[in-house]
């Protein structure tokens, strides 16, 4: 075998290896024009098998990191399904995903290497058994969540005019999700061209479907208008001719297909949850086996051929994976930029000290469509004459009628089919109309959107950016005033901007679509009717400008022109400091109390450079956000403050809302908000001790 591992690492393929030197090669011949479909149709689906049983055996060894979802009895529909597959098609499966890899022409070798957690796994270990990424194949395991991402694809190689298409995976248990129906509903809408292939266990984890599962499958997918085909066989033979019509429909005709097929898996949910009756699961082996059924098509001499060569296949390929090594953590780990792409042609807005953040922010989005034909705006009421909530995509529509999606409410559809597009090279600017409905999208920025860079080792980058409108002071009550913001500081691989009324906002948004990583900018709901300042209309400041090189999302410092030495650091973002600025010029003026206020525009990753700067000259710190004080972004930073200074920060406090629901009530939101009495209250407090 050592000559054999030496032309491997030479990059000679595995097939032509086992072709030279197995010895069974003069029986079965990989180059040979005769060599028929039904050969190359049992080769798949005893590879995938061999490859699952190995895993199993294996994993009581301890050999494999986490758990695995093996697709033993399923290997005639990856196989059936994906033979038909064009170089361009994409193909986003789930957690039990190792026989799609494999039907998709993924080497055994470097999906081996991921299971043990190896630097040559697909995905370089970071991914493991659920989270695979190789040329337009990915997977996922987060149930449902994968389903508007893979629209979204679909949905990009439309607008490319690719040719293109999509095939998404699922089993049953997911047809309880319900971004699953926003993803249905919105690739009926927009037609895109996607298979959704759904693979029926009967079983979801150790949950039969009868106790899970009402009505009927099929008629989900009519129910939007989504012409599908139903299956009850392990036949790879009738799979193929039903996945070929359909796929030539969904390539050819345009829209959604989808195949529902009646499986059986012979082993646990993961590597040992079974609960099911041992009878039950033979008798499904003896009847339903895909590899026992299509045997008997072959001779019995080119059925011992290919058998021999893929035994041999998979012991050399976890052989090699298992002297590979393991990856090494150095500081190239990072998973956010900061930096916008090279290849867009930024076309910066032009700041004008008469405009508002809101009309900054629209033009922004206006210079963004018209100079690249890839930035898509998408969100709910956001077409013209109603130009969204708030007015900020007004006119969009109608000078870019190609580039401004209007959607049904469907938030974390949205947010997948935008992280989708992104995916797949276009630039989507998603608007969820109130802030407080980010918890609808959590799942999918949190466990799609900020973790695919990282988790498919930096194959792939997802240039999105989500904005919304936060905060109070409007009297819309405890569901649409929240500032919630914090509920996604500290994820990794996500960017928390915040514009001000300082500088130029709209520059800011520019710069966030032209970054090729997630993007989650806030927008605060008084910032938008804000007039922009500077340093010329700011007459009681002087204000300065602190960008790191890192980075284009710059901090700001304001302290009162011809004043001593501040005596105090106010550190405070987006409305919040249009607030923290009219409180420093009370507290000069009134109380002859000199603060510096820093005003960050990035809140996540937090860059406390800045702020631990101003704090060493003052040995004060005062951090004011509109969020509630518990577990806030204040507290973090001033963590952060004494992890770096200790007994230089002599004094430290926070001004946060009330531990309570927002109220519509004016006077009761204003007791519940923070205001400049309380900055002005809180600093006065700080200085007399």
């Amino acid at each position: 075998m050592g000559f054999m591992y030496r032309l491997l690492d030479c990059k000679m393929d595995v097939k032509s290896a086992f072709y030279l030197f197995s010895p069974v090669a003069g029986q079965f011949k990989y180059n040979s024009p005769a060599m028929t479909q039904s050969l190359e149709i049992y080769r798949q689906l005893y590879r995938i098998r061999r490859f699952e049983e190995t895993v199993l055996d294996n994993f009581p060894k301890g050999l494999f990191y986490g758990t695995t979802h093996t697709y033993l009895g399923q290997e005639a529909n990856a196989v059936g399904v994906l033979t038909h597959l064009q170089e361009d098609d994409i193909v986003f499966s789930n957690h039990r995903c190792h026989g799609h890899f494999l039907a998709y022409g993924g080497e055994m070798r470097v999906l081996f290497a991921e299971l043990m957690g190896k630097s040559t796994g697909v995905c370089g270990g970071r991914g493991g058994s659920q989270h695979l990424q190789w040329r337009n194949f990915y997977s996922n395991g987060v149930q449902g969540g994968i389903l508007p991402v893979a629209t979204g694809m679909a949905l990009a190689e439309k607008r490319k005019e690719s040719a293109a298409i999509t095939i998404a995976f699922l089993g049953d248990g997911t047809l309880g999700e319900g971004v699953l129906y926003e993803s249905l509903n919105l690739a009926s809408l927009w037609d895109a061209p996607i298979l959704f292939v759904v693979e029926n266990n009967l079983i979801a984890q150790t949950t039969p479907i009868e106790l899970s599962l009402a009505g009927s499958i099929t008629a989900r997918f009519s129910a939007f208008d989504i012409p599908v085909t139903e299956l009850d066989t392990s036949d790879v033979q009738e799979i193929s001719e039903q996945a070929k019509l359909l796929l030539d429909e969904t390539r050819f005709q345009g829209g959604p297909r989808a195949l529902v097929l009646h499986t059986l898996r012979f082993g646990p949910h993961s590597k040992g949850d079974d609960t099911r009756d041992p009878e039950l699961v033979a008798a499904f082996k003896r009847e339903r086996d895909p590899v026992a059924i299509h045997a008997p098509r072959l001779d019995p001499e080119s059925r011992a051929a290919i058998e021999a060569e893929v035994d041999l296949e998979v012991e050399f390929a976890f052989e090699k994976a298992m002297s590979d090594p393991y990856p090494e953590i150095s500081g190239q780990w990072a998973v956010v930029s900061g930096q916008p792409s090279a290849d867009v042609d930024l076309q910066s807005p032009t700041s004008n000290i008469q405009s508002t953040v809101l009309k900054s922010i629209n033009n922004a989005l206006h210079q963004t469509l018209s100079h690249d034909d890839r930035v898509l705006v998408i969100g709910e009421d956001i077409l013209d004459p109603y130009g969204g909530a708030f007015k900020v995509t007004q006119g969009l529509s109608d000078a870019f009628p190609e580039q401004v999606l209007t959607t049904p409410i469907s938030e974390a559809g949205i947010v997948g089919v935008a992280a989708g597009m992104a995916l797949r090279g276009l630039r989507p600017v998603v608007e969820i109309m109130f802030g407080d409905f980010v918890t609808l999208i959590a799942d999918q920025v949190i466990n799609h959107v900020a973790k695919f860079r990282w988790m498919y080792n930096d194959q792939v980058r997802v240039p999105l950016v989500i904005r919304t409108p936060m905060g109070g002071r409007r009297g819309y009550g405890p569901t649409h005033s929240q500032t919630l913001e914090k509920l996604f500081l500290g994820v990794p691989g996500l960017r928390v901007l915040a514009p001000t009324a300082l500088g130029n906002p709209g520059e800011l948004l520019a710069q966030a679509i032209a970054d090729d990583d997630p993007m989650f900018f806030v927008e605060n709901k008084l910032l938008y009717l804000q007039k922009l300042q500077d340093e010329k209309s700011l007459t009681d400041f002087e204000l300065q400008e602190l960008s790191s090189a890192e980075t284009y999302a710059p901090t700001y410092s304001l302290s009162i022109r011809r004043a001593p030495a501040p005596e105090l650091t106010i550190l405070a973002y987006g409305y919040m400091a249009e607030l923290a600025r009219e409180a420093v010029r009370q507290l000069a003026y009134a109380f002859e109390i000199f603060a510096e206020l820093v005003v960050p525009t990035q809140l996540s990753p937090f860059d406390n450079e800045d702020v631990v700067a101003s704090a060493r000259r003052t040995h004060k710190v005062l951090v004011v956000e509109e969020g509630t004080l518990t577990l806030g972004w204040g507290a973090e930073i001033l963590a952060r403050l004494f992890e770096s200074m200790g007994s230089e920060l002599m004094q430290a406090r926070r001004v946060a809302a009330r531990e309570f629901p927002v109220p519509a009530s004016g006077p009761l939101e204003e007791t519940v908000l923070p205001g400049i009495d309380d900055i002005i209250l809180s600093a006065r407090e700080m200085m007399e001790n």
